[in-house]
């Protein structure tokens, strides 16, 4: 994503943070300024906002370990104000799987609830009855939190108990993309397939959104209505995601690679590249040499960059991408599409060159299909 830096790799996954992130520090530093804290209240309420997202993060890796379970990677976990996500490259394939992926985060957030309220309760008689007071406080509409007396270490505590449980409570909302939501599409998926069991977890999630939405505006909560439309979008979002998988799934590189393409050469100039370029639709070139046989591939975006770098008469050789994917017709097309580092490759059949596949020929080839199957 963009605008994010790593901080940490752990399990060989990236963790990284959004640079939105860092407004919550600046929020915090001019709320302590405005209600005049002293330092011992800033500190905690720093370490406390730090616990957090700690707690976020391992709740993202419940996501990310069960989901390598079943054979799934996960390309990093990034964190904003808002929370964070763990990008999966795929979704499981099985409702099962998909149901156990979902379910593992608020588990997570669960157990430290669990494990911190255990140290609470072999801690001291004191601890164990504000414990039981606190709970009986998050039961009770009209009790405050901060009317109970306590001590900095104890609201860090107590705090974090009671987020944690906030925390997997609002996360199993059945609403995307919240893990409620994906869960409830796992369930529906068991009997109704997951194109039509994500259409109605998308009605339902939407459904809840717009009740966000109204309860902010009549509570003047600006939070609570962004938390809607995210969440709005996000579900229409999901759905059309899904869709789109299942297009994927019908295809195969037979479908839409081309046989008839026009090759660059390795002795051909950059100026004889540009006149190609400019003088027909195709936009990336197969590069062969004198025998006909593969040496790279050269995108529009090469060649540009290289003609404001080099002499028109530079040959081609000098600036080819030697490092390419090949594809064969019976290659699903879901899985050419998933992955990013291509523009046009070069497609085998029987160990001839029989054509190239172009990743805008392919993207045009699916916007027609979407139109097509509304």
């Amino acid at each position: 994503m963009k605008g994010s830096f790593q901080i940490i790799r752990l399990f060989n996954i990236p963790v990284q943070i959004h640079w939105t992130f860092l407004l919550i520090f600046v929020w915090l530093g001019f709320t302590s300024y405005s209600q005049s804290w002293n330092w011992q209240a800033t500190t905690w309420a720093f370490f406390f906002l730090i616990a957090i997202f700690v707690c976020v993060v391992l709740h993202e890796f419940g996501h990310a370990l069960t989901a390598r379970r079943y054979g799934v990677d996960t390309r990093d976990i990034i964190l904003s104000p808002i929370g964070g996500v763990a990008r999966l490259d795929r979704l499981p394939e099985k409702p099962a799987q998909e149901f156990m992926v979902a379910i593992a985060g608020p588990l997570v957030n669960i157990a430290i609830g669990l494990i911190l309220s255990a140290y609470a309760l072999v801690a001291s008689e004191e601890s164990r009855m504000q414990l039981f007071d606190i709970f009986s406080l998050l039961t009770d509409q009209g009790s405050n939190f901060f009317a109970v007396e306590l001590s900095a270490f104890e609201y860090f505590l107590f705090g974090l108990i009671a987020l944690n449980i906030i925390l997997a409570i609002f996360n199993m909302l059945p609403a995307f993309p919240m893990d409620g939501g994906r869960v409830l599409r796992s369930l529906l998926s068991m009997k109704l397939g997951r194109v039509k069991a994500t259409r109605i977890a998308t009605i339902i999630g939407q459904l809840i959104a717009v009740g966000l939405v109204g309860y902010g505006f009549f509570t003047m909560s600006l939070v609570t209505s962004f938390i809607g439309i995210f969440v709005f979008v996000s579900a229409a979002n999901e759905y059309r995601m899904v869709r789109f998988d299942r297009i994927l799934e019908q295809y195969s590189v037979q479908d839409v690679f081309r046989p008839n393409y026009s090759p660059l050469y390795t002795n051909d100039t950059i100026e004889k590249a540009l006149q190609q370029l400019s003088s027909g639709l195709e936009k990336h070139f197969l590069v062969l040499n004198e025998w006909q046989q593969m040496t790279g591939v050269l995108s529009e975006k090469q060649l540009l960059k290289a003609a404001e770098e080099k002499t028109a008469t530079t040959p081609i050789s000098a600036i080819i991408n030697t490092s390419y994917k090949v594809y064969l017709p019976s290659d699903p097309l879901k899985d050419v599409f998933s992955d990013s580092q291509w523009t046009i490759s070069p497609v085998y059949d029987q160990g001839c060159l029989v054509g190239v596949l172009d990743r805008q020929a392919v993207q045009n080839f699916l916007k027609i299909q979407q139109r097509v199957k509304k």
